[in-house]
């Protein structure tokens, strides 16, 4: 399977990246790990993939080209070049919403860091503000 891993640029909690990633691979084992390349979440999914001895495509965004537009135009491109099967999403805002939302429209599965699925309305655009904190893990 080929899977996209997905969150915010700043999320740096490496034992909930490793433990989503190994809850992924058990659902449907991991062939191709896709991610943008950003901070702790692309260090620690692409040293995860590595130990698993995973194929890794990095798409890093182009922030000189594109601005603060690079994230959201990096992801529209990596679902469509990609070919993925699923997207794991992890806690992270706009952009990661918006991923989840494109996820969605062209029929890919998403689901969460317990792999549980996230369903969206994939008709409706993602709300400005939101956020997908919610994916946080549940807290006793």
């Amino acid at each position: 399977m080929r899977l996209i891993i997905a969150g915010g640029r700043h999320f740096d909690d490496v034992a909930l990246i490793r433990a989503a990633l190994a809850r992924a691979h058990a659902i449907r084992p991991i062939t191709v790990l896709i991610h943008g390349g950003s901070g702790a979440l692309g260090i620690t999914s692409e040293d995860w993939a590595r130990e698993m001895r995973l194929h890794v495509v990095r798409y890093p965004a182009n922030w000189r080209e594109f601005g603060k537009r690079a994230e959201a135009i990096r992801n529209a491109f990596m679902i469509e070049d990609s070919r993925p099967d699923m997207v794991l999403a992890l806690p992270g805002g706009n952009d990661t919403a918006d991923l989840i939302a494109n996820a969605a429209r062209v029929g890919l599965p998403v689901i969460d860091a317990e792999g549980q699925s996230i369903t969206t309305d994939a008709k409706t655009e993602p709300r400005a503000g939101a956020t997908l904190h919610s994916l946080s893990p549940k807290t006793p």
